[in-house]
């Protein structure tokens, strides 16, 4: 596993441990900069296509080298011929030319009902082109295709490149002084 599907896949987890639940939560790994989206909920119409624009030109404003979705979800898995469902953390991980899917089973603290560990579940761990149909959905698709040019003439486009760059001003004074914030 890479440096980056491993920082990325470290995101996911911390995002989940002492949750009950993380909604559909996009982060996009820029060289040293992070920038998370809280989705929401993800369109049920596969041809709405905004929040994988969004992503887009996020990553395209950032010049990075990866995208990562992750959310809590139900999965049907079968075991012994059965079907069951897991309460799972889905997380995929968008880099040039390919998608990695991972599940991980959520254990919760009986009393209070939040995740407390993960477990891998590696028969759900696949890779997919990603301009064809993927394994597990929701998908980010192909977050390396341009922005649609409707999308990129809408005010949602300029307001996202406004707020994009605006953090990152913000981020930029910080970055080489968090270490001696921190003692």
């Amino acid at each position: 596993m890479t440096d980056l599907m491993h920082d990325a896949i470290t995101i996911a987890h911390a995002g989940i441990l002492g949750e009950y639940d993380v909604p559909p939560t996009a982060v996009v790994l820029g060289d040293g900069n992070n920038v998370q989206l809280v989705l929401g909920g993800l369109p049920e119409d596969a041809e709405n296509e905004e929040w994988q624009n969004a992503l887009r030109t996020v990553r395209e404003e950032m010049d990075a080298p990866a995208v990562m979705l992750y959310f809590s979800a139900w999965t049907t898995i079968q075991r012994d011929g059965e079907d069951e469902s897991l309460d799972t953390l889905i997380v995929q991980i968008g880099t040039p030319g390919c998608l990695y899917f991972r599940a991980y089973e959520q254990i919760r603290e009986p009393r209070m009902g939040v995740v407390t560990g993960l477990r891998e579940l590696t028969h759900l761990r696949d890779e997919a082109d990603p301009g064809k149909d993927t394994p597990m959905q929701p998908s980010l698709g192909d977050v390396f295709a341009p922005a649609t040019e409707s999308f990129r003439e809408s005010s949602t486009y300029l307001d996202i490149i406004d707020t994009v760059t605006e953090k990152l001003d913000e981020k930029a004074p910080f970055a080489g002084d968090s270490r001696t914030h921190l003692h």
